[in-house]
Parts: C-alpha cells; structure tokens; sequence
C-alpha cells in the first residue's frame, strides 16, 4: 500500500444485479429502485445490470444474433456468465484498499449475486489491469470443488488449487482480502427471493451448463439478508435458500406474496413491494450504505426513518396463472420452525379476519 493510499478515504461499491427481462428504463423492481436510492458519488460509486435476458449476449454482433440470445436468456438463463464477468470487471477497476462491497440482486439476478459473491471468494479480485483475464478467472471459480487443497482427494483436484493460488499471487489485487482465510470480503449481500431455475419453463441450459459453487455457503459476506416470498408456489421459482452453515450475521424473512410482489416485478398500483424495499434499505444502511433521503421519500412516500403505514402489507398478491401448471407445476414453499416472518404477514392476516376468503399462509404450528 503506498502512502496515496493509506490518505484515499475508503468507499462503498454497490453492485446492483436485477433479475430475468428487467430493462433498466422501467424502474419497477426494488433493485432499481435501489440503484436510485443508493447515494451516487465519490464516496459510493454504484453498478447497475438490467438482468438475464434483456439486451442479449455482448458477442451476439447482429440484430437478429441479439434478439436470440436475449431469448434465451428468458427461457433458458442464458447470460448469467456475461452478467458475472462484467460486474466482476467493474469492482477489478474501482477497488481500492479499505472500500466496502455491497451486493444486491433479485430473483435470477440474486442468484447471480450470489455467483458474484462465490468467484470473490475462489478467486478474489484481479488487478484492475488485468480485465482480459476475467474470462480465465470465472473459469477457475466455475471449477472449484474443496475448499482447499487439503481437502481434495484427486490429484487433478489439488493441482488445480495450485494454479488457482499461483494465478491469485501473480495477477490477484494484494489489497483484496485473500480467499479462504477466514476474512470477509462483502460488507454487504442483500437479495429478494432468490430463485436457482434457469428461466420460464424451468429447463436446464443447454448453452451454460456451469455449476456456480459458493452461491449458499457465503463465508465471506459479512451481513446477508434475504427476502423470501411466503405466498408463491410456481414450481419453476422454488426458492433458493442460504446454507445452514453460511455463518457470519446471515437472516432470511419471509413476507406477504408471490415473487414479484417481494422483488417489485409487478407493473400496477400494488405498494406491496414498498414492504420489502424499506426493510432492505434500512438494513442495508445499518451496514453502511449511503441512502439519498430525497429519493427514499418519492419512492416510498414517507420521510427517511419514518415507518411504512401498515396499509402497505394489504396491497393485492399478483394471482400466479393456471398456464404454470403446464410449465412445472405447483410447490408450495415450506417454512420451517424458527424461521423469520416479517410482521407485515401479521398485519395482512390480522385486516382479512372477517373476510369471505381471509389471508392464510402455510405458517408452521
């Protein structure tokens, strides 16, 4: 570190990935909206991906080659690799010692956060010129198995730690916390309703059959939080959970609604949404996000630190369509005893006691 360094204030460097076909001119989902919330200048530089499956593959050179690949995007998942590498890029450029990481994402986009989260820890960050070589980098973090090579019974497998370390020593950032020694390398991850499929229907992606490792156990975020969406049951959107073994300040809460009711997908007058973008703001600025106070209030419509009014959790659940039981079917999702349900579920229950069909989710006895 030389001495420029050690007097640069340290910042924030917020990543935020949305999910499946989300073009950034809509501005519906919460991670736009916390793209918007987020303060934006030298002290919090921030990153915006619109998701899988909007603008098509950066190697698609056509229209028609674009259009395929953001298709298949939709269906299939296709592009989860490009979203990786680019973000990926993006902190190799603008780290600098002491800055803190922050990660946020939805649906597919959380799962790619969570990707993002898991190459940080294989492989850590590269040099910030070193960018042509981000490719080989998530291909070594696609590879990983073991944790170490003291753990790897095949001789292929520890050689491959070996060069995923000599690779680390010779073109890794030396400021970036090194992978695997039990130091925390995200200030920060903060996902709405994490979903593993692979698109629409559900199919498996002939184009991109990589396995991303480190998506459940994130040992190397320190506060994580997770909001999961008590009343969706589509088959194709099975939540995707963090490990029991996560450690550090992890918390997972269930609240009111389908998928996109929790990730802010929906394009109606719902402020159901509302309920989980505050919470995950306010979370988030308990770990040290900078929030611009003026657009928290147009966003949400309350002054920054005021509570929501309950009304907000009584917002209409989007009705998940009959043509999904062609497409996978129905799985109700399963929350376990302990979990954390958010007290806007109490509400909803609560204001339709005496209606002709009340608010009753699957809760555990």
């Amino acid at each position: 570190m030389t001495d420029t360094d050690a007097d640069t204030p340290t910042r924030n460097l917020v990543v935020c990935l949305d999910g499946t076909t989300n073009e950034p001119e809509t501005g519906f989902t919460n991670v736009a909206r916390m793209f918007d919330v987020a303060v934006k200048d030298h002290r919090q530089l921030v990153y915006y991906d619109p998701g899988v499956g909007t603008m098509g593959s950066r190697a698609a050179v056509t229209r028609i080659g674009r259009g395929a690949t953001r298709a298949a995007g939709m269906v299939a998942g296709y592009g989860i690799r490009d979203n990786i590498e680019e973000a990926y890029g993006w902190l190799c450029q603008r780290y600098r010692p002491g800055d803190q990481i922050f990660v946020f994402g939805f649906s597919r986009g959380a799962y790619t956060a969570r990707a993002l989260t898991g190459m940080l820890r294989t492989v850590g960050l590269l040099h910030g010129d070193a960018l042509n070589l981000v490719p080989y980098a998530l291909k070594l973090y696609v590879k990983s198995g073991p944790t170490d090579a003291g753990t790897a019974s095949d001789s292929s497998v520890r050689e491959f730690w070996r060069l995923r370390e000599n690779f680390r020593k010779q073109f890794g950032n030396p400021d970036f916390p090194n992978p695997f020694q039990n130091r925390k390398q995200i200030r920060f991850l903060g996902v709405w309703d994490t979903v593993k499929s692979v698109g629409w229907l559900n199919l498996r992606a002939r184009f991109e059959v990589a396995r991303w490792p480190f998506t459940a156990n994130i040992a190397n975020v320190e506060t994580a939080r997770h909001a999961l969406a008590i009343d969706e049951q589509r088959r194709p959107f099975a939540e995707y959970r963090f490990a029991d073994t996560a450690g550090g300040d992890v918390e997972e809460v269930w609240f009111p609604g389908v998928h996109g009711d929790v990730g802010g997908q929906c394009r109606d007058a719902s402020r159901l949404p509302d309920v989980t973008l505050a919470w995950m703001v306010g979370e988030a600025h308990a770990a040290g996000l900078l929030v611009d106070q003026r657009a928290y209030r147009r966003l949400l419509h309350v002054p920054w630190g005021a509570p929501l009014p309950d009304d907000r959790a009584l917002g209409p659940i989007t009705p998940n369509s009959g043509w999904w039981r062609l497409a996978g079917g129905w799985r109700p999702r399963v929350i376990r005893t302990g979990d954390h349900v958010h007290p806007s579920v109490r509400v909803r229950i609560d204001a339709t006691r005496g209606d002709q069909v009340p608010y009753r989710p699957s809760l555990p006895d």
